[in-house]
Protein backbone atom coordinates (compact mmCIF):
# COMPACT_ATOMS: atom_id res chain seq x y z
CA UNK A 1 0.00 0.00 0.00
CA UNK A 2 2.48 2.37 0.90
CA UNK A 3 4.28 1.63 -2.55
CA UNK A 4 1.77 2.49 -4.26
CA UNK A 5 1.16 5.78 -2.73
CA UNK A 6 4.36 6.85 -2.94
CA UNK A 7 5.04 5.90 -6.24
CA UNK A 8 5.91 8.86 -8.44
CA UNK A 9 2.83 10.04 -10.94
CA UNK A 10 3.96 10.16 -14.30
CA UNK A 11 2.80 13.25 -16.45
CA UNK A 12 -0.26 13.14 -18.84
CA UNK A 13 -0.01 13.14 -22.07
CA UNK A 14 -1.81 16.39 -22.32
CA UNK A 15 0.12 18.35 -19.63
CA UNK A 16 3.16 17.20 -21.51
CA UNK A 17 2.25 18.51 -24.60
CA UNK A 18 0.78 21.68 -23.58
CA UNK A 19 4.59 21.97 -21.74
CA UNK A 20 6.07 21.69 -24.74
CA UNK A 21 3.99 24.14 -26.93
CA UNK A 22 4.45 26.72 -24.31
CA UNK A 23 7.96 26.22 -24.78
CA UNK A 24 7.82 27.00 -28.45
CA UNK A 25 9.08 30.49 -29.27
CA UNK A 26 6.38 32.51 -30.56
CA UNK A 27 7.64 33.62 -33.47
CA UNK A 28 6.90 29.69 -35.12
CA UNK A 29 3.41 30.74 -33.98
CA UNK A 30 3.77 33.43 -36.67
CA UNK A 31 5.36 31.28 -39.50
CA UNK A 32 1.89 29.01 -39.25
CA UNK A 33 -0.12 31.98 -39.25
CA UNK A 34 1.81 33.73 -42.41
CA UNK A 35 1.15 29.82 -44.74
CA UNK A 36 -1.99 29.95 -43.71
CA UNK A 37 -2.31 33.33 -44.94
CA UNK A 38 -0.56 32.48 -48.25
CA UNK A 39 -2.59 29.14 -48.13
CA UNK A 40 -5.53 31.20 -48.89
CA UNK A 41 -4.80 33.39 -50.75
CA UNK A 42 -2.90 31.15 -53.55
CA UNK A 43 -5.35 28.48 -53.46
CA UNK A 44 -8.17 30.99 -54.53
CA UNK A 45 -6.31 32.49 -56.99
CA UNK A 46 -5.11 29.48 -58.81
CA UNK A 47 -8.51 27.80 -58.94
CA UNK A 48 -9.84 29.86 -61.82
CA UNK A 49 -9.08 27.55 -64.33
CA UNK A 50 -11.51 25.33 -62.67
CA UNK A 51 -14.49 27.96 -63.42
CA UNK A 52 -13.73 28.90 -66.51
CA UNK A 53 -15.72 26.26 -68.19
CA UNK A 54 -18.94 26.24 -66.44
CA UNK A 55 -19.26 30.30 -66.34
CA UNK A 56 -18.32 30.79 -69.81
CA UNK A 57 -21.16 27.72 -70.91
CA UNK A 58 -23.71 29.73 -69.09
CA UNK A 59 -23.41 33.19 -69.91
CA UNK A 60 -22.05 31.93 -73.72
CA UNK A 61 -18.92 33.92 -72.79
CA UNK A 62 -15.46 33.43 -75.22
CA UNK A 63 -12.84 31.86 -73.11
CA UNK A 64 -10.78 34.42 -74.01
CA UNK A 65 -12.87 37.28 -72.71
CA UNK A 66 -13.23 35.66 -69.78
CA UNK A 67 -9.12 34.78 -69.01
CA UNK A 68 -8.85 38.69 -70.14
CA UNK A 69 -10.19 39.24 -67.23
CA UNK A 70 -7.53 37.44 -65.07
CA UNK A 71 -4.55 39.00 -67.63
CA UNK A 72 -5.70 42.21 -66.24
CA UNK A 73 -5.85 41.28 -62.26
CA UNK A 74 -2.13 39.95 -63.21
CA UNK A 75 -1.06 43.40 -64.49
CA UNK A 76 -2.66 45.25 -61.42
CA UNK A 77 -0.93 42.79 -58.98
CA UNK A 78 2.74 43.40 -60.95
CA UNK A 79 1.89 46.96 -60.37
CA UNK A 80 0.84 47.22 -57.12
CA UNK A 81 3.22 45.25 -55.70
CA UNK A 82 5.63 47.88 -54.72
CA UNK A 83 2.69 49.72 -52.86
CA UNK A 84 1.66 46.98 -51.05
CA UNK A 85 5.54 46.70 -50.09
CA UNK A 86 5.52 50.68 -48.86
CA UNK A 87 2.04 50.00 -47.05
CA UNK A 88 3.33 47.38 -45.05
CA UNK A 89 6.61 49.20 -43.83
CA UNK A 90 5.04 52.31 -43.33
CA UNK A 91 1.84 50.70 -41.21
CA UNK A 92 1.22 47.92 -39.23
CA UNK A 93 1.85 44.40 -41.21
CA UNK A 94 -0.63 41.74 -40.07
CA UNK A 95 -3.09 44.83 -40.43
CA UNK A 96 -1.94 45.17 -43.71
CA UNK A 97 -2.70 41.26 -44.62
CA UNK A 98 -5.67 40.98 -43.18
CA UNK A 99 -7.60 43.52 -45.16
CA UNK A 100 -6.03 41.76 -48.29
CA UNK A 101 -7.57 38.89 -46.98
CA UNK A 102 -11.10 40.19 -46.52
CA UNK A 103 -11.12 42.14 -49.60
CA UNK A 104 -9.70 39.13 -51.32
CA UNK A 105 -12.37 37.01 -49.37
CA UNK A 106 -15.47 39.55 -50.51
CA UNK A 107 -14.06 39.68 -54.09
CA UNK A 108 -14.61 35.82 -54.10
CA UNK A 109 -18.50 36.29 -52.63
CA UNK A 110 -18.94 38.95 -55.27
CA UNK A 111 -17.50 36.74 -58.63
CA UNK A 112 -20.92 34.27 -57.50
CA UNK A 113 -22.70 37.69 -57.63
CA UNK A 114 -21.78 38.57 -61.31
CA UNK A 115 -24.51 38.22 -64.19
CA UNK A 116 -22.27 40.26 -66.65
CA UNK A 117 -18.92 40.71 -67.93
CA UNK A 118 -17.78 43.99 -66.83
CA UNK A 119 -18.77 42.41 -63.35
CA UNK A 120 -15.96 40.07 -63.71
CA UNK A 121 -13.30 42.31 -64.74
CA UNK A 122 -14.52 44.83 -61.94
CA UNK A 123 -14.24 41.64 -59.49
CA UNK A 124 -11.09 40.38 -60.39
CA UNK A 125 -9.24 43.46 -60.08
CA UNK A 126 -10.60 43.95 -57.02
CA UNK A 127 -9.32 40.36 -56.02
CA UNK A 128 -5.93 41.05 -57.53
CA UNK A 129 -5.77 44.19 -54.93
CA UNK A 130 -6.63 41.94 -52.39
CA UNK A 131 -4.60 38.92 -52.89
CA UNK A 132 -1.39 41.68 -53.88
CA UNK A 133 -1.54 43.72 -50.39
CA UNK A 134 -1.87 39.78 -48.53
CA UNK A 135 1.50 38.95 -50.12
CA UNK A 136 4.76 37.58 -49.85
CA UNK A 137 5.96 40.91 -49.39
CA UNK A 138 4.19 41.36 -45.97
CA UNK A 139 4.89 38.35 -44.34
CA UNK A 140 8.90 38.54 -45.30
CA UNK A 141 8.35 41.54 -42.98
CA UNK A 142 6.51 39.76 -40.41
CA UNK A 143 9.00 36.72 -40.63
CA UNK A 144 11.96 39.10 -40.32
CA UNK A 145 11.11 40.98 -37.73
CA UNK A 146 10.83 37.75 -35.60
CA UNK A 147 13.78 35.84 -37.00
CA UNK A 148 17.57 36.43 -36.70
CA UNK A 149 18.66 33.08 -36.85
CA UNK A 150 16.76 30.73 -38.95
CA UNK A 151 15.19 32.96 -41.07
CA UNK A 152 15.45 31.94 -44.51
CA UNK A 153 13.66 28.36 -42.76
CA UNK A 154 10.92 30.55 -41.32
CA UNK A 155 10.58 31.62 -44.79
CA UNK A 156 10.49 28.66 -46.57
CA UNK A 157 8.25 26.90 -44.11
CA UNK A 158 5.81 29.47 -44.34
CA UNK A 159 5.83 30.01 -48.32
CA UNK A 160 4.75 25.83 -48.31
CA UNK A 161 1.35 27.61 -47.61
CA UNK A 162 0.76 28.74 -51.49
CA UNK A 163 1.58 24.93 -52.48
CA UNK A 164 -0.35 23.80 -49.92
CA UNK A 165 -3.26 26.17 -50.41
CA UNK A 166 -3.07 25.43 -54.54
CA UNK A 167 -3.01 21.58 -53.62
CA UNK A 168 -6.03 21.48 -51.01
CA UNK A 169 -8.18 24.24 -52.69
CA UNK A 170 -8.17 23.90 -56.30
CA UNK A 171 -9.94 20.31 -56.10
CA UNK A 172 -11.47 21.84 -53.04
CA UNK A 173 -13.31 24.16 -55.65
CA UNK A 174 -14.01 21.63 -58.97
CA UNK A 175 -15.97 19.29 -56.15
CA UNK A 176 -17.64 22.25 -55.32
CA UNK A 177 -18.65 23.12 -59.10
CA UNK A 178 -19.42 19.67 -60.08
CA UNK A 179 -21.68 18.36 -57.62
CA UNK A 180 -23.08 21.92 -56.35
CA UNK A 181 -22.06 25.32 -59.00
CA UNK A 182 -19.96 27.29 -59.71
CA UNK A 183 -21.05 29.98 -58.02
CA UNK A 184 -21.50 28.00 -54.75
CA UNK A 185 -18.10 27.25 -55.41
CA UNK A 186 -16.75 30.91 -55.27
CA UNK A 187 -18.95 31.50 -51.81
CA UNK A 188 -16.90 28.38 -50.34
CA UNK A 189 -13.84 29.74 -51.35
CA UNK A 190 -14.84 32.97 -50.07
CA UNK A 191 -16.00 31.58 -46.50
CA UNK A 192 -12.80 29.58 -46.06
CA UNK A 193 -10.64 32.93 -46.43
CA UNK A 194 -13.21 35.20 -44.46
CA UNK A 195 -14.68 32.84 -41.94
CA UNK A 196 -11.93 30.46 -41.40
CA UNK A 197 -8.34 31.81 -42.29
CA UNK A 198 -9.01 35.26 -41.70
CA UNK A 199 -9.71 35.71 -37.82
CA UNK A 200 -7.01 32.64 -37.26
CA UNK A 201 -4.56 35.11 -39.64
CA UNK A 202 -5.51 37.49 -37.23
CA UNK A 203 -5.26 36.43 -33.79
CA UNK A 204 -1.48 34.19 -34.34
CA UNK A 205 0.21 37.04 -36.69
CA UNK A 206 1.91 39.46 -34.43
CA UNK A 207 3.64 42.41 -36.54
CA UNK A 208 6.71 42.19 -34.27
CA UNK A 209 7.82 41.07 -30.83
CA UNK A 210 5.96 42.36 -27.86
CA UNK A 211 7.15 43.60 -24.67
CA UNK A 212 9.26 40.85 -22.96
CA UNK A 213 9.91 38.84 -26.19
CA UNK A 214 12.89 38.56 -28.39
CA UNK A 215 13.47 37.37 -32.22
CA UNK A 216 14.29 33.96 -32.59
CA UNK A 217 18.38 33.78 -32.04
CA UNK A 218 18.50 36.87 -30.89
CA UNK A 219 21.32 37.71 -27.88
CA UNK A 220 21.36 40.99 -25.99
CA UNK A 221 24.90 40.66 -25.24
CA UNK A 222 26.18 40.98 -28.96
CA UNK A 223 23.96 43.68 -29.68
CA UNK A 224 25.54 46.13 -26.78
CA UNK A 225 28.83 44.75 -27.88
CA UNK A 226 28.42 45.51 -31.48
CA UNK A 227 26.27 48.60 -31.48
CA UNK A 228 24.88 49.08 -34.63
CA UNK A 229 26.86 46.27 -36.16
CA UNK A 230 24.00 43.72 -37.69
CA UNK A 231 26.16 42.06 -40.08
CA UNK A 232 26.19 38.44 -38.09
CA UNK A 233 22.26 38.38 -38.05
CA UNK A 234 21.93 38.03 -34.10
CA UNK A 235 20.57 41.70 -33.50
CA UNK A 236 17.67 44.00 -33.99
CA UNK A 237 16.30 42.42 -37.31
CA UNK A 238 15.02 45.28 -38.04
CA UNK A 239 17.65 47.26 -38.73
CA UNK A 240 18.56 47.20 -42.71
CA UNK A 241 19.21 49.15 -45.49
CA UNK A 242 16.88 52.08 -46.85
CA UNK A 243 16.36 51.76 -50.08
CA UNK A 244 18.89 53.86 -51.85
CA UNK A 245 21.43 51.73 -49.92
CA UNK A 246 19.69 48.56 -51.55
CA UNK A 247 19.71 50.16 -55.14
CA UNK A 248 23.71 50.72 -55.12
CA UNK A 249 24.32 46.50 -53.84
CA UNK A 250 24.78 43.99 -56.91
CA UNK A 251 22.48 41.53 -54.95
CA UNK A 252 19.50 43.78 -55.13
CA UNK A 253 19.45 43.75 -58.62
CA UNK A 254 19.97 40.32 -59.09
CA UNK A 255 17.15 39.47 -56.93
CA UNK A 256 14.93 42.39 -58.93
CA UNK A 257 15.80 41.03 -61.94
CA UNK A 258 15.26 37.36 -61.50
CA UNK A 259 11.41 37.78 -59.47
CA UNK A 260 10.55 39.64 -62.61
CA UNK A 261 11.75 37.23 -64.67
Amino acid sequence: MANICHTPSRPRPVIAIISKIRNIHYGWIVVLGTALMLFGGAGSRFSFGVFLKPVTEEFDWSRGSLAGALAIAGLATGALRPVAGLLADKYDPKIIASIGVLIGGSALFAMSQVQELWQVYLTFIVMGVGFTIASPGAMAKIIGAWFTKRRGLAMSIAGTGSAAGETALVPTAAIAVAYIGWREGYMILGAILVVLILPLVFFLIKSRPGPGQHAYGYVESEVTSRGKDFSKGSADPNAGMSLGQACRTGLFWRLTIGFFI
